[in-house]
């Protein structure tokens, strides 16, 4: 019996399920670059550029600190990381807000795409629009994968108002939805997280969102 070798080869536009523990390194990294950034806010109304690059950078130093748990060693973070879609090519790559890599075979990416939620003209709309979730569910960010997340910055009223806000839309706009969970157990420091299945335009499966809340007021 003939064996053709290439179908030894690992699909590379596929990767396969998270492990829990690469799932909670993920989110306690984002934790860390919460709590750096949030020691940064002066107002309720920081760009979310500004805000990402402020989680950004407290991941980084904290990956950098002698002190840092041995695991950090195979994780990095990129901001605004370019990546592969059929199509498009240099300036015109998808380029989502976080990614944090795993230095681990198959180089895993968890993919974040961040929303700022303020009523000051950042509701739920462009949270779920085209620019938001909307990019997981047309494939146009981790076609790779079966689970990413958003970070919703809350900027004013406060993360249950906006989780009840948001779940209200997705199930009223339906979003491609196959299902809703009202909360998500990944770490105790990310008390605001639940998450929702959808299926995708162009993608075959599905993917599940976890949608990380995190206390941007300056008020909290």
């Amino acid at each position: 019996m003939t064996i053709n070798s290439a179908t030894l080869l690992p699909d590379l536009k596929y990767f396969g399920s998270f492990s829990n523990a690469f799932r909670i390194k993920t989110h306690t990294l984002i934790y860390w670059g919460y709590q750096g950034a949030v020691s940064r806010i002066e107002s309720d109304s920081h760009e979310e550029t500004t805000i990402t690059g402020y989680i950004s950078e407290a991941i980084i130093n904290r990956l950098r600190a002698f002190d840092c748990p041995i695991w950090c060693e195979d994780f990095s973070v990129i901001e605004n990381r370019p990546t592969e879609k059929e199509g498009c090519e240099g300036k015109y790559r998808p380029q989502p807000d976080l990614v944090i890599e795993g230095n681990m075979r198959g180089r895993p990416e968890y993919i974040f795409e961040a929303k700022r939620l303020n009523k000051a003209g950042f509701g739920t709309g462009k949270y779920l629009g085209e620019d938001g979730l909307g990019c997981f569910l047309s494939g146009k960010y981790a076609a790779r994968y079966d689970e990413a997340a958003m970070l919703g910055y809350v900027q004013s009223d406060s993360p249950e108002y906006w989780q009840k806000e948001v779940q209200e839309k997705i199930n009223q706009r339906k979003e491609n939805l196959l299902s809703v969970r009202q909360a998500a157990e990944i770490i105790n420091d990310l008390p605001h997280e639940w998450s929702s299945i959808h299926k995708r335009d162009g993608v075959k499966r599905s993917i599940f969102i976890f949608h990380i809340l995190l206390d941007f007021r300056v008020n909290r």
